[in-house]
């Protein structure tokens, strides 16, 4: 296998186990992050289900000690549980282990500002800065705390529990099958769904990180999913990422809706309640644009990223956010994207609505989205661009620091095509939507022509 370099960017730190991401440069990163704390600095430590997150979650704390913090190790935990931990506990940040939607053989580190959201651009280009010069201080500690699973837990989904009618879930009879994919959803998923009354027939729940297939929740990867659903006649699917922030569905036929829709359903959860502005990314599709101004509510476009979608949810005085790919956000929950929020979310409209999950994606907009991931060099990216740019003339470009995006009518809706170098992998992310499935698909064809040049 070809060596994949190490990754770092707003989303974190990645890397493949051992190659890029070492021992050492999980300690010098650890290092790197807690040079900026003050002297005897609380940090909360949480790790995902990865084998090899044991190892790493070790060498992080002894760094972070080294560096005169104290530990708060939450042990295997979801992120969105870990993030919330750190304001509970009034920490001054976290370190996550957790690679999110990568493969077994990558890990990486997600690191946390004091108010629970991931580091901003300026934030993390100082941590980088700091692991390039192998700055430490040199004031050791040895304050290392535990918080247990069963009380982060309580807390978290409290928290959950209480963003959603409760009683109308409960009341409603629903069944659903569940697929964590034995990540770190494989410890609340049931609690969650228990304490709604919804029969659960869950899937791969042992948090052993050995996952049942590969782990990103896209409709390739929904297969036994969509099994569970039709043989439990299930209602809904929920398909969880390793770490707990994205989920995606599946229709009670057992067929995959499409990331965007887990989004677009939760903000019609949010905003029958609640109007106010509605925050995404400029890679979400424009059905959840579509469904924020039915309720009248504004749309706040980002670049890709869940730091810019939280920034912005706050400043604006957002009612609900979140990025296309099954990522809700509720920052009265916590301060990011959540798997178990978009759960409830979409738990909430079934009960609401009283109808079948493929009815209600039915009855939002239809639109085609091709997705695509390309391996490219970084001069032939910059040149794909500009020769899009260049077939397109009269298009609308959006303001985009990661590539660009066209908007072939010249007005802010489909068909249009966003390319960007990924966060989180070394490839080019094409993304591609139109009312017409081969308008999406020709339009990914030829970016991808161009970035294979």
């Amino acid at each position: 296998m070809e060596r994949a370099p190490l990754i770092v960017s707003v989303s974190g730190i990645r890397g493949i186990v051992d190659q890029s991401l070492t021992a050492e440069t999980v300690a010098r990163f650890a290092r790197a992050f807690a040079s900026e704390k003050t002297s005897g600095a609380r940090v909360i430590l949480a790790r995902d289900t990865r084998p090899s997150g044991e190892r790493f979650s070790r060498i992080a704390s002894e760094a972070l000690q080294v560096s005169g913090c104290t530990v708060i190790d939450l042990g295997i935990c979801p992120t969105p549980a870990a993030k919330l931990m750190v304001l509970e506990d009034g920490a001054q940040g976290g370190l996550i282990i957790t690679a999110s939607h990568n493969s077994i053989e990558w890990n990486g580190l997600k690191l946390v500002r004091e108010d629970g959201i991931f580091l901003d651009a300026e934030a993390s280009a100082r941590v980088e800065r700091a692991y390039h010069d192998d700055r430490s201080r040199e004031e050791a500690s040895v304050n290392v705390e535990s918080i247990e699973w069963s009380q982060t837990r309580s807390i978290y989904l409290k928290r959950v529990l209480a963003a959603v009618d409760t009683e109308a879930i409960r009341a409603a009879g629903l069944r659903a099958a569940v697929d964590p994919c034995n990540g770190t959803g494989a410890l609340y998923c049931r609690e969650l769904l228990d304490a709604l009354n919804v029969e659960a027939i869950v899937i791969n729940d042992e948090p052993n990180g050995d996952f049942a297939h590969e782990p990103e929740p896209i409709s390739a990867n929904l297969q036994q999913l969509g099994e569970a659903v039709r043989n439990g006649r299930c209602q809904v699917g929920f398909a969880i990422d390793p770490d707990a922030d994205r989920v995606a569905l599946v229709a009670e036929d057992g067929e995959p809706v499409g990331e965007d829709y887990t989004l677009a359903l939760a903000v019609q959860s949010v905003t029958q309640r609640q109007r106010g502005p509605v925050v995404t990314t400029l890679s979400t599709s424009q059905i959840v644009s579509d469904v924020a101004a039915a309720a009248e509510c504004p749309v706040l476009l980002t670049p890709v990223g869940e730091v810019f979608v939280v920034d912005t949810m706050i400043t604006e005085g957002a009612v609900v956010g979140g990025e296309g790919n099954g990522g809700v956000i509720l920052t009265s929950v916590d301060p990011g994207r959540d798997a178990a929020v978009g759960m409830a979310m979409v738990l909430d409209v079934l009960a609401m609505q009283r109808t079948s999950l493929s009815r209600l994606v039915a009855r939002l907009p239809r639109y085609a989205i091709d997705k695509r991931k390309v391996g490219c060099q970084h001069e032939d990216f910059e040149r794909a661009v500009e020769e899009m740019v260049a077939r397109y003339p009269s298009a609308l470009r959006h303001p985009v620091v990661d590539g660009v995006k066209l908007y072939l009518t010249g007005s802010l809706e489909c068909p249009w095509i966003h390319l960007r170098a990924s966060n989180t992998e070394p490839i080019v992310r094409v993304i591609a939507e139109s009312a017409s499935p081969q308008e999406a698909t020709k339009l990914c064809d030829e970016a991808e022509e161009l970035l294979r040049g």
